[in-house]
């Protein structure tokens, strides 16, 4: 089920579950454009990606915002373009869960304190699965690529980021066009990197999205991936770095299996069920839960309104306007942000905003979790249509 009350996938209710992280400023500085002198790359960068049959590294995340400050290092045991994965949290920190495996299917999140297991099955494909082919393209947009191989001017998109807790992690506008600059070669924990620069091509300004990649000179594998943007005045971050990288290091055939010890108590997360109704009142004439009504803006139709029932229910309801999407979501899901999670008030509840193609606002109410999700709407158009939602009884 996504936050818009439809069937939950992998990273959505993953990311539910997941702990929270601040985010912060970092001050950003633009990289040159490649000349003729600069380095050539002739080999197919897709498929040395592909090629890497998986990867043993050092994992380090810093979150910045403002003055705070987080950061998360794990053991981690990664399979390239698959789901496949074995996480283990360094230290203390805020996080729930110390250890994160999964086969590709299933995900199981390990909370030590309590010695508890959640399981998860997992649905959809894998959201890797593309990335060696965008690797490829920024490799190319920067002309790196041989003359002979290099395509005009292919269209990019940055990588994902580390996400927030329980929400999406910053994306970038849906109406910017990138670019890719070449910035030189650096060493990531002594491991040679190509050094590229994505920014939007119509917003130059330090104010604006950008991120910079660490590609591996072998492999192209991101080992360092640095994203920057602005929300709400405050000047944010995530860093993401690999150290004590082994590519290709033989993996057991139980590396992706459970092993948590016979006393660890197992918590199976049912996956839920989605029922589709065309009005909001044949909604209301089956949902035990009471169905939000917003102030849409006039221009927007009701395209369809659902229900979820299982170990998470909720309603959403989903309207439409010339190709911009609106939905709204009630579920029985809430948690309480950290600080550095919330950015305005909502009916004197603390709210979340996560701006990208798809922007939501996120608000928890006694005990329902709300949000609001707008594709082509702007911000305070969506701000407006969650205030008028509020904290509704019942």
């Amino acid at each position: 089920m996504t936050d818009s009350a439809l069937p939950i996938d992998r990273r959505t209710l993953a990311a539910l579950l997941l702990l929270a992280v601040a985010l912060s400023t970092f001050v950003w500085a633009s990289g040159a454009s490649v000349t003729d002198g600069e380095p050539r790359v002739s080999e197919n960068v897709s498929e040395r990606y592909r090629s890497i049959d998986s990867l043993e590294a050092t994992r380090s995340v810093v979150v910045e915002r403002d003055r705070s400050v987080s950061r998360t290092v794990a053991d981690v045991t990664l399979v390239p373009g698959t789901d496949r994965e074995r996480v283990r949290f360094r230290g203390d920190g805020p996080r729930r869960y110390e250890r994160r495996l999964s086969n590709g299917s299933v995900l199981w999140l390990y909370d030590a304190d309590r010695r508890n297991v959640t399981v998860i099955n997992l649905t959809g494909p894998p959201e890797r699965t593309t990335r060696a082919a965008r690797i490829q393209q920024f490799v190319a947009a920067a002309g790196l690529t041989d003359a002979a191989g290099r395509p005009q001017q292919p269209t990019v998109a940055p990588l994902p980021v580390v996400p927030r807790d329980r929400g999406a992690g910053p994306r970038p506008e849906a109406a910017d066009t990138y670019t890719v600059d070449y910035v030189g070669t650096d060493s990531v924990d002594g491991r040679e990197a190509y050094v590229l620069s994505v920014a939007p091509s119509t917003n130059r300004s330090d104010v604006g999205y950008r991120q910079r990649l660490w590609l591996d000179a072998e492999r192209f594998y991101p080992l360092r991936t640095r994203t920057v943007w602005t929300a709400d005045g405050a000047r944010r971050s995530v860093t993401t770095t690999y150290t004590n990288v082994t590519f290709d290091a033989p993996v057991s055939a139980d590396a992706f299996s459970p092993d948590f010890g016979p006393n660890a108590t197992v918590e199976r997360l049912e996956t839920p069920e989605t029922e589709w109704y065309r009005s909001v009142a044949d909604l209301s004439a089956r949902s035990s839960i009471a169905v939000p009504e917003p102030s849409v803006p006039a221009d927007f139709s009701l395209t369809y309104a659902t229900r979820t029932t299982g170990r998470v229910r909720g309603v959403g309801l989903r309207y439409a306007a010339d190709g911009r999407q609106l939905t709204a979501a009630k579920y029985n899901f809430t948690y309480a942000p950290d600080e550095g999670e919330t950015d305005l008030v909502v009916d004197g509840r603390p709210a979340t905003l996560d701006r990208g193609p798809t922007t939501s606002l996120s608000w928890s109410c006694e005990q329902y979790r709300y949000t609001v999700r707008g594709t082509g709407v702007e911000t305070e158009r969506l701000i407006a249509v969650s205030r008028s939602i509020g904290c509704p009884s019942g």
